[in-house]
């Protein structure tokens, strides 16, 4: 019996079955590991360093900005915005790296609003008015332009990015139909041997028809813009997977994005009320974000988001408290948080009067500023671990990365790495050694051990003697002929044997914790 206490006990402490150590996060790369490469951006930049993780199964190399494919009445199209040189400096590199990724070409499509709706153009009576009309000669021409691209360069498929992903874009008019009927002529004249995938967002394509298709990437983040949700929380992805009608959840691959998403929002309570979604959005059309890499696509037309990429977040905001994985702010301005129904973590800062310096955005002509939080929802470590195991419970394709030129970082834990502390990273496939953490962790059980089998010793030992003395008072007769019985029969018991997880290691932390 004390032998089997023993072993569960190392058991327990050794694989975590109570609890999950947030310091000792593991994960098991996802089925397969689709990787965006934008190419349209680095193409232009010398000496690119391609640095592509032999785990990825898909590198979708996205080839046109999204001005590239924009409708003038003008001859041109795919051929015209196609780097030839670039990227066969990009085969050369795979060709020489093993294992190899397949390739595929990444359409995206215009995103402003105008150009979209003369991309899709058919109500005029003018056939060749439009990028996309079934009967356009110039449509035509577009589609066999991806598809001469395709064979010339050797891809191993198409991705076509579906425009209406982010909120606000049913004020462009978009027809999903018009997309449906692209989307079928690219699949009649691909070869059969060649993949036809589709990068959606958070809305449905109506009438979709997923039997053309081998998976669609959703783009599950940028949820709090227009909204009072966490940027990328699993109850906004579960949403979003059930509202396609769609069973075979193996068709999906879920895509992350690690950067930060800044907004401003009033509240009287912000932890509880990010938690309850009950904070309300400022349009912050007197703020700016200093830290901010790049203003994201903001059809709503608001001022108050910016996006921070994960290495500027991480520099700049985060440090490890306890362990590599269990990163928190390293500013005494900004405050952490984890939302434990979206799984993800965030930082607030108060706009105050009297902290000026500390707010790194700049100030605001808001006159109530007491209420008003700068507040970032991000990717980490815990949250990545929440949606890794997401994908394996719902049995998804896999997991999409929709930049693998930064953030390495974050890759190499999602390819199976231990976290690393921050602005170290181990080679992409190649899992970091076991941290100090988990040295201390196999200390802690090897004491907790003796302390458990003391403990049991001591029980023994009581129960013994006990047993031994009740045994000699029996001879032991008071004047009224009755046997001296303990006053307090009860067998004394450890209060302390039950076995318990350490509450500091859920790996969810306490969503009020100030770091200072």
């Amino acid at each position: 019996m004390l032998l089997f206490l023993y072993t569960f006990f190392i058991f327990v402490s050794r694989k975590k079955v109570l609890s999950q150590d947030i310091c000792n996060l593991s994960p098991t790369k996802p089925n397969k590991l689709i990787g965006y490469y934008p190419a349209y951006k680095l193409n232009s930049k010398p000496g690119v360093d391609f640095n592509i993780s032999p785990s990825i199964n898909y590198l979708n190399y996205i080839a046109f900005g999204p001005n590239d494919l924009v409708y003038n009445g003008a001859d041109g199209g795919p051929s015209k915005f196609f780097d030839t040189s670039k990227f066969s400096e990009l085969s050369n590199y795979i060709r020489n790296n093993s294992p190899k990724p397949k390739i595929i070409l990444s359409v995206l499509l215009p995103t402003d609003g105008n150009n979209l709706t003369q991309f899709f153009n058919k109500q005029s009576g003018d056939p060749d008015q439009g990028w996309y009309n079934p009967n356009s000669t110039q449509n035509k021409k577009f589609i066999e332009d991806l598809i001469t691209i395709v064979k010339k360069f050797n891809f191993d498929g198409i991705d076509i990015d579906y425009p209406f992903k982010f909120p606000c874009y049913p004020s462009i008019g978009f027809n999903d139909s018009n997309f449906l009927s692209f989307l079928s002529a690219i699949s009649d004249q691909l070869d059969e041997d060649k993949n036809l995938t589709v990068t959606a967002g958070q809305y449905p394509i109506k009438g979709f028809n997923s039997n053309i298709i081998d998976f669609v990437n959703i783009q599950a983040f940028h949820l709090n813009i227009n909204s009072v949700n966490t940027s990328a929380g699993l109850d906004g992805i579960t949403q979003i997977l059930n509202s396609w009608n769609i069973t075979d959840k193996s068709k999906f691959a879920l895509s992350v994005e690690f950067g930060g998403i800044v907004e401003i929002v009033s509240s009287k309570n912000i932890t509880s009320d990010i938690e309850s979604q009950q904070f309300q959005l400022v349009n912050g059309t007197n703020f700016t974000f200093t830290l901010s890499n790049v203003s994201i696509s903001d059809q709503c037309n608001r001022s108050s988001y910016a996006y921070l990429s994960w290495e500027n977040l991480n520099n700049s905001l985060l440090s490890p408290s306890s362990c590599a994985a269990n990163l928190t702010s390293s500013s005494s301005a900004w405050t952490y948080g984890f939302a434990k129904n979206a799984k993800q973590p965030y930082l607030y800062h108060q706009n105050s009067s009297n902290q000026p310096s500390l707010n790194p955005f700049g100030s605001s002509n808001s006159s109530n500023a007491s209420s008003i939080y700068y507040v970032i929802f991000y990717e980490d470590y815990q949250s990545l671990n929440a949606k890794i195991d997401y994908i394996k419970n719902n049995s998804l394709f896999g997991i999409a990365i929709t930049d693998i030129s930064k953030d390495s970082q974050l890759i190499d834990f999602v390819i199976g790495s231990r976290p690393t502390q921050p602005g170290k990273s181990t080679p992409s496939g190649t899992p970091s050694s076991i941290s100090s953490s988990t040295s201390s962790a196999n200390i802690g059980a090897i004491l907790g051990s003796i302390v458990f089998v003391s403990a049991l010793i001591a029980i023994g030992i009581i129960l013994y003697r006990r047993r031994h003395g009740a045994k000699m008072s029996n001879p032991l007769i008071d004047t009224n002929n009755q046997a001296c019985s303990d006053t307090n029969p009860q067998v004394y018991s450890d209060i302390n044997r039950q076995i318990r997880p350490d509450t500091n290691n859920r790996i969810f932390s306490d969503t009020n914790h100030k770091v200072f």
